[in-house]
């Protein structure tokens, strides 16, 4: 008897259409979900929790599939990537995340978050949900805001004070206000894919890089710039992003747990980032990098210039003024 009798028999009794629906039903939505954090920093852990939440909630029937440490890509080929569809969700700095959603720019002000705990005010307020519908506006659906810490420079020479940084190549972000922000601190400003960085360091292509704690210890830096200065000079922000075409094929019950799984997912992880700050200063020092704590009012007042050059649009204001209100 061969498949094809096999089937038209079962077809005969009433039984093909359970016969092939059950292999469906088994099956597992898999989201590809792409970072640039090595395995075990803060936005890997926190996307382990949206997986392991999304199971819970779907009963098995949607997870996760996590490539960290820019194995799909650095991170504009990764927002491009969710873009075209190759990548389901994406974790990209904000700063990245600006170049196809300006709005997000706003965040790039240096100084603007005075602390974690404002940034967890900012997570919660009105400003997330116009910046849903304006990165809906350019095809993308912001699930949720992971934190990648507040942000110092790394060196491979001392940093005691803005001075210190007078002509010195240091890498930013290829982000337009983080250029602007370091020219105005005196600095060489040099755009640099994150991947590259490392070597840049080690070989002296950069003398040095801003960068939060997290990336520092994860991707041991501190062997090639062994001088670590805490200027907090921003609070960079993750915005965990699904291209809306994505989104929009998914069935409403998936749609809600997704949405949950992230919104979970992200308080744990700027939480997280939190906790593990003094142990991870604590690592810093174990590691033999010298740290200083350079004068932050000459780096706050280069960068004010930057907030009416960068920040033109009624929205954009009004959005400042929201985030400076927030208590």
């Amino acid at each position: 008897m061969t498949l094809v009798t096999t089937r038209r028999g079962l077809a005969a009794l009433g039984f093909a259409a359970p016969f092939i629906a059950r292999p469906a039903l088994a099956q597992t939505l898999v989201l590809k979900a792409a970072h640039t954090n090595a395995v075990g920093e803060v936005q890997d852990e926190g996307l382990k929790v949206m997986d392991r939440r999304l199971r819970e909630l779907t009963g098995g029937r949607a997870g996760l599939q996590i490539f960290p440490n820019g194995q799909l890509g650095n991170e504009l080929p990764m927002i491009e990537g969710v873009a075209l569809g190759t990548i389901d969700i994406a974790v990209p700095s904000h700063a990245a995340f600006a170049n196809f959603v300006k709005d997000f720019q706003l965040f790039d002000m240096p100084y603007l978050v005075r602390d974690y705990a404002h940034l967890d005010k900012i997570a919660g307020s009105p400003l997330i949900g116009e910046l849903v519908e304006a990165s809906r506006g350019r095809n993308f659906r912001l699930l949720s805001l992971y934190s990648s810490g507040i942000r110092h420079v790394m060196a491979r020479g001392a940093v005691t004070s803005i001075g210190d940084l007078r002509g010195r190549k240091v890498r930013t972000q290829q982000n337009p206000v983080h250029v602007a922000a370091f020219q105005a601190f005196g600095a060489n400003a040099t755009p640099l894919a994150y991947g590259e960085l490392y070597g840049a360091l080690q070989v002296g292509v950069v003398d040095g890089a801003e960068a939060a704690y997290t990336n520092y210890v994860g991707q041991k830096f501190y062997e090639v710039a062994k001088n670590w200065a805490r200027i907090g000079w921003l609070a960079l922000t993750a915005p965990v992003i699904l291209s809306e075409r994505r989104w929009a094929s998914l069935p409403a019950d998936i749609k809600a747990a997704v949405q949950q799984a992230a919104n979970e997912s992200a308080s744990f992880e700027r939480n997280l980032v939190v906790q593990g700050e003094a142990a991870l200063h604590t690592q810093v020092m174990a590691h033999g990098a010298t740290v200083t704590d350079p004068d932050k009012a000459p780096f706050q007042a280069a960068a004010q210039p930057l907030y009416a050059r960068f920040l033109t649009s009624e929205a954009d204001k009004r959005r400042l003024k929201l985030v400076q209100e927030l208590v």
